[in-house]
């Protein structure tokens, strides 16, 4: 007979209704894409680092004069001249801001997924309690 534990309570899977095996069901789902979000972050996350890594290896020698404001790219506070960056940088900068984005999206559609969990679990405790 399989069981599972809710608050410190054993519960009879069978002796469930059919709306608390449901909310569990659901909420099995939702770990299941925390879980899945969680590694993508994780993914996302070591690219963007690997990627800063490369653009630090390649920054230009120079920094952007004080007085100028356009075609600047500003790195940890240092301003450097668009057109000193090597093609490669460029495209490292590119791939920080996609990472950017994507570590972005990946937090919300975690949010959300944390969400939906917990309004599972919400139900799941009414549905033991009446």
């Amino acid at each position: 007979m399989a069981t599972i534990t809710i608050d410190d309570k054993e519960y009879n899977l069978e002796d469930l209704s059919e709306n608390a095996r449901a909310q569990i069901g659901s909420m099995r789902v939702a770990d299941q894409e925390i879980a899945s979000l969680q590694s993508k972050m994780a993914l996302a996350q070591t690219a963007r680092n690997a990627y800063a890594r490369q653009l630090a290896a390649s920054l230009p020698e120079k920094e952007a004069t004080a007085n100028k404001k356009k075609d600047v790219i500003t790195i940890d506070g240092k301003k450097y001249n668009a057109a000193d960056f090597t093609d490669n940088a460029k495209q490292q900068i590119a791939m920080l801001r996609r990472c950017d984005q994507k570590l972005a999206t990946l937090q919300a559609e975690n949010a959300i997924a944390q969400t939906a969990r917990n309004a599972y679990a919400a139900a799941l405790k009414a549905a033991l309690a009446g």
